[in-house]
C-alpha cells in the first residue's frame, strides 16, 4: 500500500493540484455470499489522492480521486448462514461456524466537464462525466477453530476479487464563504459492469450495476499568492480540507461460497441476491494546487 501512494504521490506531482486524504468511517456489506441476508459493518481506513476541480481551457476542467480502502474484521454471525437451510426441504440446519470477512483495495475514478458558472478557483459549478474502476479484495475465513461434520478443513480460507468498469454523469461545485473558508460538493452516479471471481469455487462471475458517490466539505486557503513569470502566472496556494464522503457499489445479482463448504449450483441459484458495498468515511486533506 505504501509503495502505492508513493507512486500516486508522483505522478500527481507534473499536474495542477494535489491533495492528500486520509478519512475512517464505517464500511458495510450486505447480500452476494450464502447466509449474508444481513448487513453487516465495520471500521474503515481510507487514503486518497484528490484533485477535485482543475481547470484547463477556458471553462474545461479534469479532476480525479484515488481511494485505498482496508477495513477491520467484520464477523457474521454463526445464525444467519444457518437460517439458510430452511430454503430446502431435503436439507437439516447445519452448524456453519461464525465467518470473519476484511475488505481492501482501490477506487479510482477520473472526471472531465465543463463549468456552467465559472467565477474564479473558487466559485464554480460544473457538469462532467465520470470514468473508473473498483477493485476491492475480500478475504473471508472461519471464525471457530473446531472441526466440522460437513468438511475435513478445521479453517477454509476464501478470497473474492471485484474488478468493475465504470461510467456516467458527475457534478462538482465550491462556493466562497470569505476569503479563507469555502464550502465544495461534488457527486457522481454511474453504471459500473466487470467480473467477481471467487477463489474456492474457482469461478467467475459477470456482474452489472450501479456506482455512486456524494462527497461535501470545507476548504480552507491560508496562503495563496500570485507570481509573474514572462507570459507565464503561477498562483500558488496551500490548502486544508475536512469532510465527508459516502461510496456506494451495488454489483448486481451473485452468489458465492464463502462458507467453505461445497455447495453444488443449483443450491446457490435460490441464494443470489444484490452484493451492496457502501463507505461512510470522515476525512481531513492537505494540498497544494498551482
Amino acid at each position: 500500500m505504501k509503495k502505492t501512494i508513493l507512486l500516486l504521490t508522483s505522478l500527481s506531482i507534473s499536474l495542477m493540484s494535489m491533495e492528500l486524504e486520509y478519512g475512517t468511517g464505517t464500511f458495510s456489506m450486505e447480500g452476494g455470499f450464502i447466509g449474508l441476508t444481513s448487513r453487516i459493518s465495520t471500521d474503515i481506513d481510507a487514503y486518497s489522492l484528490v484533485d477535485r476541480h482543475s481547470n484547463m481551457v477556458s471553462n474545461l476542467y479534469y479532476g480525479y480521486d484515488f481511494h485505498l480502502y482496508d477495513s477491520e474484521l467484520m464477523k457474521q454471525a454463526q445464525h444467519s448462514y444457518n437460517n439458510m437451510a430452511s430454503l430446502f426441504n431435503n436439507i437439516s440446519p447445519i452448524d456453519v461456524p461464525k465467518m470473519e470477512h476484511r475488505i481492501k483495495g482501490l477506487d479510482a475514478n477520473l472526471n472531465l466537464g465543463y463549468d456552467l458558472i465559472h467565477q474564479d478557483q473558487d466559485n464554480f459549478l460544473g457538469l462532467g462525466l465520470t470514468v473508473g474502476i473498483s477493485m476491492p479484495t475480500i478475504d473471508s475465513i472461519s471464525a471457530n477453530k473446531k472441526a466440522f461434520s460437513l468438511t475435513k478443513e478445521v479453517l477454509k480460507k476464501t478470497k473474492t476479487k471485484v474488478e468493475t468498469y465504470k461510467i456516467g454523469p458527475s457534478i462538482t461545485m465550491q462556493k466562497s464563504l470569505n476569503r479563507y473558508l469555502s464550502v465544495y460538493g461534488t457527486g457522481s452516479y454511474a453504471y459500473q459492469t466487470g467480473k467477481v471471481k471467487n477463489s474456492y469455487l474457482n469461478s467467475k462471475f459477470d456482474v452489472d450495476g450501479t456506482f455512486q458517490s456524494y462527497n461535501f466539505g470545507l476548504y480552507f486557503t491560508p496562503f495563496t499568492d500570485e507570481y509573474k513569470l514572462g507570459w507565464i502566472t503561477f498562483s500558488p496556494r496551500l490548502f486544508a480540507t475536512v469532510g465527508y464522503r459516502y461510496q456506494k457499489w451495488d454489483v448486481g445479482k451473485m452468489s458465492i461460497n464463502a462458507s467453505g463448504y461445497e455447495i453444488s449450483s443449483e443450491m446457490l441459484e435460490p441464494l443470489g441476491m444484490n452484493f451492496v458495498m457502501d463507505s461512510s468515511v470522515g476525512y481531513f486533506g492537505v494540498g497544494v494546487s498551482f
